[in-house]
């Protein structure tokens, strides 16, 4: 079931985390992290390890976010449960293949993004300002749909643009979950 139709369909109800942890980025723990919105009424909580992270200048990252390019860690999906999101409205911004991004329904703030790549592989987008200010957050890898960027930005990460920019974070997942893979 997408985020969509599980957000329509159940209403998300409440918790309370018992366990919240900083991830290293080499721990195999399972951790949890409380992110939060601008006003603190949505809440998304992360549920396992980071995959990297990435500056998106796509003009709809720009617009969500607000800034020039959207900063934002990535995880599989699994690891953001959709019943563990509180105070969030779902909208898909572009036609598929696209983002299903969700939005506090008070302030508007932009707090977790779906999208399914492949049949067995979804992931979750979460921007590195919702994070509380002690978790450490990996080092962002690259900057993706360079093309329409607001301004150069003077920096050693590689740029890609268009179809590359897919290519170049589908690599970076697949990096990742390789040396996960190798530790286990």
């Amino acid at each position: 079931m997408s985020p969509v139709r599980a957000h329509r369909s159940e209403r998300l109800r409440g918790y309370t985390s018992h366990v919240v942890a900083k991830f290293d980025g080499t721990s195999r723990k399972v951790i949890e992290v409380q992110c939060t919105c601008s006003c603190g009424k949505a809440r998304v909580v992360i549920a396992g390890p980071f995959l990297g992270r990435v500056r998106c200048h796509c003009t709809i990252c720009q617009s969500a976010n607000q800034a020039a390019f959207a900063d934002s860690t990535i995880l599989l999906a699994k690891h953001v449960p959709l019943d563990r999101v509180e105070h969030v409205q779902f909208r898909r911004l572009k036609k598929p293949p696209a983002l299903q991004r969700g939005f506090c329904r008070s302030c508007g703030c932009f707090v977790v993004a779906y999208m399914t790549y492949l049949p067995f592989l979804s992931m979750a987008f979460v921007p590195a300002a919702r994070y509380p200010s002690d978790v450490q957050l990996p080092e962002p890898a690259m900057h993706v749909y360079y093309e329409y960027r607001v301004a150069d930005v003077d920096d050693d990460l590689p740029k890609y643009s268009g179809w590359m920019s897919v290519l170049a974070v589908f690599r970076l997942i697949l990096k990742a979950k390789m040396v996960k893979s190798r530790r286990a």
